[in-house]
């Protein structure tokens, strides 16, 4: 099958303007502006087959176009690195930016493995076989199943783009299953570990090491997230309402703010810390090295490691805080719909209860404790036995004495109670 357009000509040899042929299919064409602004050629695919049936069909089509609808898709489809290099371009250079220079740099990495994979192919002609491959390869590099959702995500976010644009009609990652993927479960932070590891970072000889403490102590009683606790300003807590804002910047992991109201041990902190801040600092975490200026700690990870070491836990991470509040909240009695809401869960409660409910194992113990089986051992120590007597006067020393055909039966302590069937 030939891949050239030819021109068409009428019955007595001359050219018909704008029409061409391909392996017996006849093409109108169009110059239209593209959305970066170039001009390029659209070739329509028509029904008709004859020159006099085609040159009716591009005179209907030329009349619905000049009423401003479109005549049908664009044939000049951008490879799928274009595609890519427009969605980013787009994302980076918006006056009133939809995502943070974080997120976009972190798609940006998901972005050039699958550019390197078919980034050449038009983005129109991806198939579920090209992306399974690509899935394939990633697992056998090593990746996990949860980082190759994310790729699969970021290249669904790519062409729901191109789909915005005309590009495409259906979407090529529909019906593209992503991998299971059964998340770890961490151990829990007990309230000794914390304390240790508070005390740890207290110790430090490293300047950021107070910092460090406070926010741990923080994470710890807040529940909130890294970065959004990082940024905190002191306006962002209220000591009348009792309460701390956090993502009042818009910069929360999904822009909304969301507000966690004081618990005895949250408020006692912040009081503490606000007692002692410096005067001219609006961040409730500021940069040991800020000097003259007013700006928060950029990172406190390099400390967080230093006094995890000292203190035996290496594993733990500022993400296992936000764990450790959500489980003690859980472990507390608290219902899932305010800790979710403390936590910024849209999902609702579902997460906290696979996720952030962790159970102690002491709590446990303590909670089995708790258990009342009160009525069902009311119910034991009144339990009789019905049964047909003989008519006769109970013998002396009988404890059973003669109630229609009722005998009483003793029954033991409801420790070690048990009923016989």
């Amino acid at each position: 099958m030939s891949s050239e357009y030819k021109g068409v000509t009428d019955s007595s040899g001359r050219r018909i303007p704008g029409l061409w042929e391909r392996n017996g299919l006849c093409y109108m064409q169009l110059r239209v502006k593209q959305p970066d602004g170039r001009m390029l050629p659209r070739r329509i695919l028509l029904e008709s087959t004859t020159p006099e049936a085609c040159i009716l069909e591009m005179d209907r089509k030329r009349q619905i176009r000049n009423e401003g609808d479109a005549a049908a898709e664009p044939l000049v489809i951008p490879s799928f690195g274009t595609c890519c290099d427009r969605y980013l371009d787009l994302h980076e250079n918006m006056k009133h930016a939809i995502k943070r220079k974080s997120t976009i740099k972190r798609e940006r990495y998901s972005l050039n493995r699958w550019r390197a994979h078919f980034g050449h192919i038009r983005t129109n002609a991806i198939t579920h076989p090209m992306i399974y491959a690509f899935m394939q390869k990633r697992l056998r590099g090593g990746s996990n199943p949860r980082t190759v959702n994310i790729d699969l995500i970021h290249l669904r976010q790519v062409c729901k783009f191109a789909q915005e644009l005309g590009y495409l009609k259906d979407l090529p990652t529909v019906g593209v299953k992503p991998l299971r993927y059964k998340a770890p479960v961490r151990p829990l932070l007990k309230d000794d570990q914390f304390t240790i590891l508070c005390q740890k970072a207290d110790a430090s000889s490293n300047r950021s090491g107070p910092i460090l403490a406070d926010f741990i102590r923080f994470l710890g009683y807040s529940g909130g997230r890294y970065r959004e606790a990082l940024r905190l300003k002191w306006k962002d807590v209220s000591f009348d309402h009792r309460q701390v804002t956090f993502g009042s910047d818009g910069l929360s992991k999904n822009g909304k703010a969301r507000v966690v109201d004081f618990n005895p041990a949250l408020e006692a902190h912040l009081r503490t810390m606000h007692a002692r801040r410096a005067p001219d600092c609006r961040y409730l975490f500021p940069s040991p090295q800020r000097g003259e200026k007013d700006i928060p700690a950029s990172d406190l990870r390099g400390s967080l490691f230093a006094a995890r070491a000292e203190a035996g836990l290496e594993w733990v991470g500022f993400h296992d805080l936000r764990h450790f509040f959500a489980s003690y909240c859980v472990m507390s009695g608290l219902d899932f719909k305010t800790i979710a809401e403390w936590l910024g869960h849209e999902s609702g409660t579902g997460l906290i209860d696979k996720v952030y409910g962790h159970l102690a194992a002491d709590h446990k113990r303590r909670m089995a404790q708790k258990v009342s089986f009160s009525l069902a051992q009311q119910a034991s120590a009144d339990a009789v036995l019905t049964v047909t007597a003989p008519n006769t006067p109970p013998a002396a020393g009988n404890e059973s004495h003669r109630v229609g055909s009722i005998i009483s039966l003793p029954v033991e302590s409801s420790s070690t109670s048990e009923l016989a069937s």
